[in-house]
């Protein structure tokens, strides 16, 4: 099992990239939202949103149950409308022109948008998966009652009953969320014109569809798309995702480790097999792949592996160190990408590399040249490693 990004998490690491690239030839428009908000006369309502390099927090008051909000944007553009202290929140797409939308307290999530093409296609979007996200839902509650009273149940029968259930609605869970991905893969093709197309292109599993036909349906979209800032960041993202399949030679970065040590692949050069896995300390199973990777870096390492574990989007540093220590991982080089409180570390790893989904791991050989790749933890997959290993070191 593989832990994914939501995607509210992932249009923010997608707008974060975005604001890294200029805006200098984009004509920047205004645009006004006009709000009601049902049940709340007064009070204040919140609009984040990026325009340039900048996030903008904006924050308007609200009389007699109506606000507005005005600023400049150069193109659609994704949203968070929220109240005090994110209490109600809802994700919309902005663009620069006049718009419209109604809430109610405690409904946020229930808004209705006029004056928003991209919006209006992501409300039908969801209205398509809308029968998904319900099992889904469903789902995700029978999981929460059975490991409630796993907690509750004392050792024996029971709970290898319940704990068998718990699998059962996890893959079912699994299976069900796969069913997104053909439907967003048809929304993509069939509107090459849409700005919403480039926030979904990515987010295409790589079991639904291979990133040569991400970069053939993105050669095909709309140029208005294609030089937009989400067009280009896309074009960035593709080339990240091609560095990471199995072929690609890795490109000689720069890391920097726990102790302050700088690494490059480089140096490993005809000289050493490396594998990379990336992780965070609050990934479970993640964690559960430590055991296994201790294993072969004890069989391995004296023959020449090396291994580099990075922590992608990780809690915070102390979080970050306090893993290492408990699952004894020391041994081989660790590194950090970002932290969830903004600090950045590494930037050339997220510069270059695209991860899907953690754990992830990559073995790239003595020329540099990936060789395996795996998404997720599995018994099958520590044996499909295994296999791999076998055939470098002891043939």
């Amino acid at each position: 099992m593989s832990m994914k990004l939501s995607l509210p998490t992932f249009l923010g690491i997608l707008i974060l990239i975005s604001s890294c690239t200029s805006h200098a030839d984009n004509k920047f428009r205004k645009f006004t939202l006009q709000g009601q908000i049902n049940g709340n006369d007064t009070g204040l309502i919140f609009l984040t949103y990026w325009s340039d390099k900048s996030r903008i927090y904006d924050t308007t008051k609200i009389k007699d149950g109506r606000f507005i909000f005005s600023g400049k944007i150069s193109e659609p553009t994704s949203a968070v409308l929220s109240s005090r202290n994110d209490s109600d929140r809802v994700f919309i797409y902005i663009e620069p022109r006049k718009m419209k939308i109604s809430l109610s307290k405690g409904e946020f999530e229930k808004c209705t948008m006029t004056g928003s093409q991209t919006q209006n296609e992501s409300d039908l979007l969801k209205k398509m998966e809308e029968p998904i996200y319900e099992r889904l839902l469903i789902l995700k509650e029978q999981g929460i009652k059975i490991n409630d009273s796993i907690k509750i149940s004392e050792a024996g029968p029971t709970i290898l009953l319940l704990e068998k259930k718990a699998e059962v609605i996890d893959s079912l869970w699994s299976m069900t969320r796969k069913e997104l991905g053909p439907l967003e893969l048809k929304f993509v093709l069939e509107h090459p014109k849409s700005f919403l197309t480039l926030f979904y292109i990515l987010r295409l599993d790589e079991e639904v569809i291979s990133v040569d036909s991400v970069k053939s349906i993105f050669d095909g979209l709309d140029n208005s798309l294609k030089e937009s800032t989400y067009g280009k960041s896309i074009l960035e993202e593709i080339r990240k995702k091609e560095n990471v399949q199995i072929g690609a030679v890795i490109p000689d970065i720069k890391i920097i480790d726990i102790d302050n040590q700088t690494i490059t692949f480089s140096q490993f050069r005809d000289k050493n097999d490396v594998l990379i896995d990336f992780w965070a300390s609050w990934c479970v199973p993640c964690r559960e792949s430590f055991p296994h990777l201790k294993e072969i870096y004890s069989k391995y390492h004296p023959k020449g592996l090396e291994i580099i574990a990075v922590a992608w989007l990780d809690l915070n540093k102390k979080t970050w160190t306090e893993a290492i220590n408990q699952e004894k991982v020391d041994m081989w080089y660790n590194a950090t990408t970002m932290f969830r409180n903004g600090e950045i570390n590494n930037k050339d790893i997220s510069d270059n590399f695209s991860v899907p989904a953690i754990p992830f791991t990559l073995l790239i050989d003595k020329t540099g040249r990936i060789i395996y790749r795996n998404v997720g933890y599995s018994k099958e997959s520590e044996e499909s490693l295994d296999k791999m290993l076998s055939r470098i070191f002891e043939n």
